[in-house]
């Protein structure tokens, strides 16, 4: 470790993830890996051949400049953001005419701005009709669904990909998932005898996928779920799974200094913990610049601060302590007066762990702070250094020695 930290991501976990939402879903149903905010953090270009090679056969990003980032991958790319002709970087205009970037329609003047790039540059751009079922983040109105549909389809520069919805409690409501289900389900049999069969059909994210077949539609939509991760607010939801999902990232640091303090001795700025009790401290060279969240050891309710684990020799078990004090700029501090002596300067640290049961799993880390595992991730520092592992393998992000490996495919549907 030549940084002060690393995020490493198990791409055999996302095989197995993968692996395992497809399989709750019928034949043919397509799987779109969300890849938004650069994957999570985790480094879409780091994980677009896995997610390719288990199953996914489009990815969605949100703005043009992130489709952008993708485009010389050879997979068709959903941009879900309100695109207009003069948000779209040159580079990306250039990738317009393979046929591989497709946009969401929100409303009449993106659909008209749309059309005339498409007819400037005479083809036909791929288009998905968002429908506002309920969320109202986006999309147009149910009563206007037709309409536009009917306007994509006559246009010889805009070909229709698909009609979406986007649940608003797919985690929590059955009830208010089944009405949004419902009225786009109305609106596709309204205009049955005039969609293509190629329009695919999809508003399930993850918790929609894992509510069953009725949401599933013609294609998935799965975001942070494909590294193994799922919102506090999914519940029982996830044992729908045949197999548990794998959780994927590993934040790692190591300790670089040990001390000792007596008691009644403060440790932070602020002077906010105080040692009851001669204590060993050891200090991580990761903080809030990093990403590490500033409230670790100072919940906003009050209670116990978050812990981080030590790793022991074997590398599969690991001791945890707990962070005290402020957490700074660069660096945080834990007690180390239960472990023993000879796990001193140099022992690696998991700050965000992947072993079952760890108090520093991302899941405990998000309930314990009352914010989702997405915002946790997309807070870690571009300059945190991403390695890939698979198979035993390791590799930079930042590097070209990417080895050239398969990856066994899944047993899972096709789709």
């Amino acid at each position: 470790m030549h940084g002060t930290s690393t995020l490493q991501i198990d791409l055999d976990a996302i095989t197995h993830n993968v692996g395992q939402l497809r399989a709750l879903c019928a034949p043919g149903v397509r799987f779109c890996a969300v890849l938004k905010a650069d994957a999570y953090g985790l480094g879409a270009t780091g994980v677009m051949s896995t997610l390719k090679q288990a199953g996914s056969s489009m990815f969605a990003v949100f703005s043009p400049t992130e489709a952008c980032e993708l485009a010389g991958f050879d997979m068709p790319i959903l941009i879900l953001m309100p695109v207009m002709a003069e948000d779209i970087p040159i580079e990306l205009i250039e990738k317009l005419t393979a046929g591989s970037i497709h946009f969401v329609i929100h409303d009449t003047s993106q659909m008209e701005s749309l059309d005339s790039l498409g007819r400037r540059l005479g083809i036909g751009l791929p288009v998905h009709l968002k429908i506002d079922t309920g969320l109202h983040r986006g999309g147009c109105s149910p009563r206007d669904a037709v309409i536009m549909v009917r306007a994509i389809q006559r246009s010889s520069a805009l070909e229709l990909a698909g009609l979406m919805t986007h649940f608003a409690q797919a985690a929590s409501s059955e009830q208010v998932t089944s009405n949004q289900m419902r009225q786009l389900d109305a609106i596709v049999e309204h205009l049955s005898s005039e969609l293509s069969p190629e329009t695919i059909i999809h508003a399930a994210g993850t918790c929609g996928a894992l509510r069953g077949g009725d949401y599933q539609a013609d294609m998935i939509r799965i975001g942070l779920a494909w590294s193994g991760h799922l919102t506090n607010a999914a519940g029982d939801l996830g044992d729908r799974l045949a197999e548990p999902l794998q959780p994927a990232v590993t934040w790692r640091s190591r300790l670089v200094l040990t001390r000792m303090i007596g008691i009644g001795d403060r440790v932070g700025y602020g002077g906010d913990w105080v040692a009851e009790r001669p204590t060993r401290l050891g200090l991580i060279p990761v903080g809030y610049a990093n990403g590490y969240p500033i409230d670790a050891a100072t919940p906003e309710d009050g209670g116990p601060g978050l812990a981080v684990d030590l790793v022991l020799d074997d590398g599969a078990t690991a001791m945890s302590v707990p962070v005290i004090g402020r957490v700074s700029m660069d660096q945080l501090m834990v007690d180390l007066t239960e472990v023993p002596e000879e796990m001193g300067v140099g022992t690696p640290v998991d700050l965000i762990s992947s072993r079952p049961g760890s108090p520093c799993q991302l899941s405990s880390i998000s309930k314990r702070l009352g914010r989702s595992p997405h915002s946790i991730l997309v807070q870690i520092n571009s300059r945190v250094e991403r390695v890939y592992v698979h198979g035993g393998n390791q590799w930079q992000a930042h590097t070209d020695s990417r080895p050239q490996v398969e990856i066994p495919s899944t047993n899972a549907v096709a789709g």
